[in-house]
């Protein structure tokens, strides 16, 4: 096991791209910590860099008490699992998890134990004669897992490795791999593009983008408390719905303005906002149905129109239609690029199964005013 320490990692491509700018982040020893973001953020130069695959063009890496930035991959005591499995095809699933060990001439005794103890772990031991060929694809991941698990390396490095199997399985595969990471306790780095993979696997979460990080919390104070208008779109299925509004302050009263519409907030929420242009942000499931919830406060209500329901059986996703423009974030680009949609923005909320919403309708959606997010309109940047 290993603490991991990156300082000011950055790596530049010919021609001026940059792929990841002054990443800087600690891994405690036997941390699970997730990198996510979209696709081009930088997430996966950042691991190859970790593992010896990529040279750094700045800054310093290092594992355990051992600075590692200009060794070869081979001297880092890492291992890596991919989402390809990179499992030998002739080999029986005991000789491809056996490989590190016959590479390295450790006694065949010595072999057949260790290949027994991960096997068990893996819940692989039928299958120890058989072939990948011969395997679904959640147990050739699991030989993959085993492979890297049997050279007991100070750190793991996976890459979206679960972005070949079915939704099914690959729900199931982020539990295996989480009980298995905590019961080893090894320092884990896990790659993905999924914030669901990130959110329910990871004790921090780090999220990318541009190759520059945008924040690394919790899970929970990621989704409670994101930093800027991206992670707050990025985080969340569906993402937080972000639209351009107007604070006024009147005395002890707060009211904020979307479009023709008015909801009073507590101060509690405003922090240091100053009255003027912000960024309104509110969760789906912070939205419902009013009619559900008659003694909800008139003042924290808005009136909307039904365009599309989607039933999901405990409850349902309503898309409304807001005159408040919207605040877009395109994925790659970098905060201060918003985008405001002209006329119409639609919203989204999380209703109560019993809601009879319909297309076409006209509702009062009910707001909890008091998680209602605040972002500074120029920055992005988290107010609260």
């Amino acid at each position: 096991m290993a603490n991991v320490s990156l300082r000011g990692l950055t790596k530049r491509y010919d021609g001026g791209v940059v792929a990841l700018n002054h990443l800087s982040i600690d891994v405690a020893d036997g941390e699970f910590l997730v990198l996510v973001g979209p696709s081009g953020c930088g997430k996966s130069t950042a691991l190859k860099m970790i593992a010896g695959l990529e040279d750094a063009s700045e800054g310093e890496i290092a594992i355990g008490d051992e600075v590692v930035t200009d060794l070869a991959a081979r001297d880092r005591d890492i291992a890596m699992i991919f989402q390809s499995y990179a499992l030998y095809p002739h080999m029986t699933v005991f000789d491809n998890i056996a490989f590190p060990l016959q590479i390295a001439r450790v006694p065949k005794a010595e072999i057949k134990e260790r290949v027994a103890k991960v096997a068990k772990t893996l819940q692989l031991e039928p299958y120890l004669a058989r072939r990948p060929g011969k395997l679904s694809g959640g147990q050739r991941q699991r030989v993959a897992m085993g492979r890297a698990i049997i050279r007991q390396p100070a750190l793991f490095l996976m890459d979206e490795p679960l972005s070949n199997l079915d939704a099914k399985l690959r729900v199931q595969m982020r539990s295996e791999i989480a009980t298995i990471q905590k019961r080893l306790n090894v320092t884990t780095i896990y790659v993905t593009h999924d914030q669901v993979e990130a959110m329910t696997m990871g004790d921090r979460v780090a999220l990318l983008n541009g190759g520059v990080l945008q924040q690394i919390d919790t899970p929970t104070n990621i989704y409670n408390r994101p930093a800027n208008t991206f992670v707050a779109s990025f985080i969340g299925s569906p993402s937080m719905n972000l639209f351009r509004g107007r604070l006024v302050r009147q005395g002890a009263e707060a009211t904020l303005h979307l479009g023709s519409q008015s909801l009073a907030v507590p101060s509690s929420i405003l922090a240091d906002a100053p009255d003027g242009e912000i960024i309104i942000g509110i969760r789906p499931e912070d939205l419902e149905d009013a009619a559900l919830v008659p003694n909800h406060p008139v003042n924290q209500r808005l009136r909307s129109k039904v365009l599309i329901t989607e039933s999901l059986g405990s409850d349902q996703m309503v898309h409304f239609a807001m005159d408040a423009p919207m605040a877009k974030v395109a994925d790659h680009d970098l905060l201060d690029d918003l985008v405001v949609a002209e006329g119409v923005g639609v919203c989204i909320g999380r209703f109560d199964a019993r809601s009879t919403a319909r297309p076409g309708d006209i509702v009062e959606v009910a707001v909890a005013s008091d998680r209602i997010h605040i972002f500074d309109a120029a920055t992005g940047l988290a107010i609260r």
